[in-house]
């Protein structure tokens, strides 16, 4: 049973600091990800959260089951409906985005969360929000503070998880000039001056697959992204 005595008069403080370097599925996970529910095909990735509209609502961080982030938000706003809780929530931040992996010869779209695990909440936190989200499955409970006391993220933490999205964003804007079957020129290393066509981009260790002809053989190099230049056509 969930206890009744919930303090919600507190002052912002720091809460667990949250890793900022974006976490990567590991390639094992990727190779399940028609089954995996942490590999969801979206259309738009969520880059940054809504102005707030609830003035009195504060950021929290919720601990999810990894790869059940959607699931679970999903199970949120429908709990909230349901109950007519709406107005206390302002937003929910997953922070993520859209990648393009490729298996087979064929692309997919995927959304990479960048803090697996991690749910962003702006709400006014009552006992009744709070009862709701304790109750729902796959939600282990708050970051900060204790399960009972909660404590609100404070606006620098939030302003750096926000400018590490940002800068994956900028970061995959640039790496969208490269496109499977493209023809580029290595032009550092030992495959200097070689040309061929690019076979696989992995966005997460920012290198290129290029196929070049050695001894009249298409082979695999690995390059990195800023070592390579497009062929004019």
């Amino acid at each position: 049973m969930v206890e009744d005595n919930v303090r919600l008069d507190t002052e912002p403080v720091v809460a667990e600091k949250l890793p900022i370097e974006p976490v990567v599925a590991e390639e094992q996970q990727a190779e399940r990800a028609e089954d995996s529910p942490q590999l969801d095909v979206v259309e738009e990735p969520t880059l940054e959260p809504e102005p707030p509209r609830n003035p009195n609502a504060k950021w929290y961080i919720l601990q999810a089951h990894t790869g059940y982030e959607g699931r679970v938000e999903q199970t949120i706003r429908e709990k909230l409906r349901i109950k007519g809780l709406g107005e206390l929530v302002d937003e929910i931040f997953i922070p993520s985005e859209e990648i393009v992996r490729t298996k087979g010869g064929k692309q997919r779209r995927i959304n990479q969360k960048y803090f697996p695990g991690y749910i962003l909440i702006r709400m006014e936190l009552k006992p009744e929000l709070w009862h709701l989200l304790n109750d729902i499955d796959r939600i282990s409970g708050f970051v900060g503070g204790t399960q009972r006391d909660p404590l609100p993220m404070d606006e620098e933490e939030l302003s750096a998880i926000k400018a590490q999205v940002n800068e994956g964003f900028q970061q995959k804007a640039a790496e969208e000039e490269y496109v499977i079957d493209q023809r580029v020129t290595i032009t550092e290393g030992p495959f200097n001056g070689f040309t061929g066509i690019i076979g696989e981009i992995n966005t997460e260790r920012e290198k290129l697959k290029v196929l070049v002809s050695i001894f009249g053989r298409p082979t695999p190099v690995e390059v990195e992204f800023d070592k390579v230049k497009n062929v004019e056509e």
